[in-house]
């Protein structure tokens, strides 16, 4: 194989990176983000509930309402962020396909073209 055959394959692998950099960077980057924020509030609610298990002992009806409810809305805001991670992963599927069928679109039409 020759060096200028070997630099343009490597110049094709670069240009195909970087499409997919630029079409996946920023779901990549939010998915991430939002994995973070789901694992750093699981442990501060798994903290939480602990903590108000051992406190609430023999406490007032009215604080072991509270608690349940406290406990309850972490529930609701942990099921929220999977359903963003469900979201963007439903986003990123769809822009996958998208570019799949233009390209597919693009590969067929070219063909057409040659064979007419």
């Amino acid at each position: 194989m020759p060096f200028s055959d070997f630099m343009s394959k490597i110049r094709q692998w670069d240009v195909q990176t970087a499409k997919w950099i630029n079409r996946h960077f920023y779901l990549l980057f939010f998915e991430i983000i939002l994995a973070i924020i789901f694992v750093a509030f699981f442990v501060n609610s798994l903290k939480v509930i602990d903590f108000n298990i051992e406190a609430m002992g023999e406490g007032k009806l009215l604080e072991k309402i509270l608690i349940s409810q406290s406990v309850n809305l972490s529930f609701v805001v942990m099921l929220l962020l999977l359903n963003s991670f469900w979201i963007l992963f439903m986003f990123n599927s769809i822009l996958r396909i998208s570019a799949s069928l233009r390209e597919l679109n693009y590969v067929l039409g070219k063909r057409r073209n040659t064979d007419s």
